[in-house]
């Protein structure tokens, strides 16, 4: 199975032969299945490879998975198999942070399609960055003075655009199977002005006493 393909497809347990229902752990013997080293994130939940997720079907399969894997389980068993346990578990928390949260689900897509990390590529949409500033500077000066109407009308502009990119991030991260350079480029710019729209809502958060921005 490729990295592109967007059905997570059953494997068999090396242990019974049995097909295994769930990505980690053979249900009729319960051993855990090797494969879990390395696995793409969703394979590891059975899930298809995509932006948009079930939240709660996606924290239902991790508590199922993690009760399974848990290092407790093999506790008086194999050293090895308690050390994968251990491997494994981290495996999964880590790949459910990921999974969690929809702008590392959106960069786990890029990457593992080959486009370039934020550190990489800080390229942001034309005249983004000067937007940005021009708001960064309204916010201040508003905060400054007291305006709660223009911190509010600005909050909500912030708040559009950011919806607005979210929504552009989705329709990029579907046409990534098969798409092209471009696709990927615009995505990795979509995602890096994300991450400037998150930190500009921030600044309307209060500060507290004896601290600045």
């Amino acid at each position: 199975m490729t990295r592109m393909e967007t059905v997570a497809v059953p494997t068999k347990c090396n242990t019974c032969e049995a097909l295994a229902q769930t990505p980690l752990v053979c249900q009729d013997c319960h051993q855990l299945l090797a494969h879990v080293q390395g696995a793409d994130y969703f394979e590891l939940f059975g899930l298809p490879r995509g932006y948009d997720i079930d939240a709660r079907d996606l924290g239902s399969r991790y508590l199922s998975i993690s009760r399974n894997i848990h290092p407790d389980k093999f506790a008086i068993g194999d050293p090895s198999m308690q050390a994968f346990a251990l491997r494994a578990s981290a495996a999964v928390n880590r790949a459910y942070e990921v999974l969690g949260d929809p702008r590392h689900r959106a960069e786990y897509l890029l990457e593992t399609a080959g486009g370039q990390s934020a550190a990489q590529d800080k390229r942001v949409p034309t005249d983004f960055l000067s937007r940005v500033m021009l708001l960064r500077e309204e916010i201040e000066d508003a905060k400054a003075g007291g305006d709660t109407a223009t911190l509010d009308t600005l909050q909500g502009q912030v708040s559009r655009e950011r919806g607005e990119t979210e929504a552009r991030i989705a329709k990029l991260c579907a046409a990534l199977p098969g798409g092209s350079p471009d696709t990927r480029d615009e995505l990795r710019q979509q995602l890096n002005a994300l991450k400037y729209l998150d930190n500009l809502l921030m600044q309307f958060a209060p500060t507290p006493a004896g601290e600045t921005r």
